[in-house]
C-alpha cells in the first residue's frame, strides 16, 4: 500500500546533503493497479499505476520545490533501469529471458521491460519543476545489455539458488537485477561525469 501524497517519513533525511539521487522504477510495475491513499480522509482506493506513479511525483516535485536550495544542492533522477524477461522481443520465435546470454542485442531495440508511458510522465514531471533537477536517462543504452542480468547466479530471499533452481531458468532467472561489470557502473560513470562537470563550473 502507498502513500502518494507525503514523503514526509523518507523526506527528513534528504534535507541539506549536497547531493540527491532519485530513481523509482521496477516495483511500480508489478501490475496494473495499486492500493494507496492520496490525501484526506486517507481511504485505500485501487489506482492505475500510471496515475498513481503521475500523483506520487507530483507530491515529490512539491516536497524538491519547498525543501530544495538550488543553488547548494543538486538533484538527480535517473530513468528507468530495463528488464529482459522475453526472448522473443530480440529473438523472434524463442520463448526463454535473459538466461544463457552472453552478448549485446545488436541494432535498435526497445522492449516491454521499458515503460514510455512511465517515462513520459517523468518528462512531463520534470519540465514543470520550478528548480532544476538533471536526467540520469541510462534506458536506451540498458536496453541492449540483456546479457548483464544476474539470472540464476543470484539469490531468493537471502540465499543462493539451489540446483534444482537454476535448473529451471525459466522460473528462477533473474532478468531485473544487475551485475555485469560495465552496465552499472556506466550509470556512475554519467552521473561522476556530471558531478565533476559542476564542480568545474563552480571552481
Amino acid at each position: 500500500m502507498v502513500m502518494l501524497d507525503s514523503i514526509a517519513k523518507h523526506g527528513k533525511h534528504w534535507q541539506g546533503v549536497d547531493f540527491l539521487v532519485f530513481e523509482s522504477y521496477v516495483w511500480w510495475m508489478h501490475s496494473p493497479f495499486l492500493n494507496a491513499t492520496y490525501r484526506p480522509p486517507y481511504q485505500v482506493q485501487e489506482y492505475n499505476v500510471t496515475t498513481a506513479y503521475k500523483l506520487a511525483l507530483k507530491t515529490w516535485a512539491n516536497w524538491l520545490e519547498s525543501n530544495i536550495q538550488p543553488f547548494i544542492q543538486n538533484v538527480f533522477f535517473m530513468s528507468m533501469s530495463p528488464t529482459h524477461l522475453w526472448s522473443w522481443e530480440w529473438n523472434p520465435g524463442s520463448d526463454e529471458n535473459c538466461f544463457n546470454e552472453s552478448y549485446p542485442i545488436q541494432g535498435s531495440y526497445w522492449g516491454t521491460g521499458s515503460n514510455l508511458e512511465i517515462m513520459k510522465i517523468l518528462h512531463d514531471s520534470l519540465q514543470k519543476l520550478k528548480i532544476d533537477v538533471t536526467l540520469l536517462n541510462i534506458t536506451q543504452l540498458s536496453e541492449y545489455r540483456k546479457d548483464a542480468h544476474t539470472s540464476v547466479y543470484g539469490e531468493r530471499k537471502g540465499k543462493l539458488l539451489t540446483k534444482e533452481q537454476r535448473a529451471n531458468p525459466k522460473s528462477f532467472a533473474d532478468c531485473i537485477h544487475w551485475c555485469l561489470p560495465g552496465v552499472p557502473d556506466t550509470w556512475n560513470e554519467i552521473l561522476y561525469a556530471y558531478l565533476l562537470k559542476n564542480y568545474q563550473n563552480f571552481s
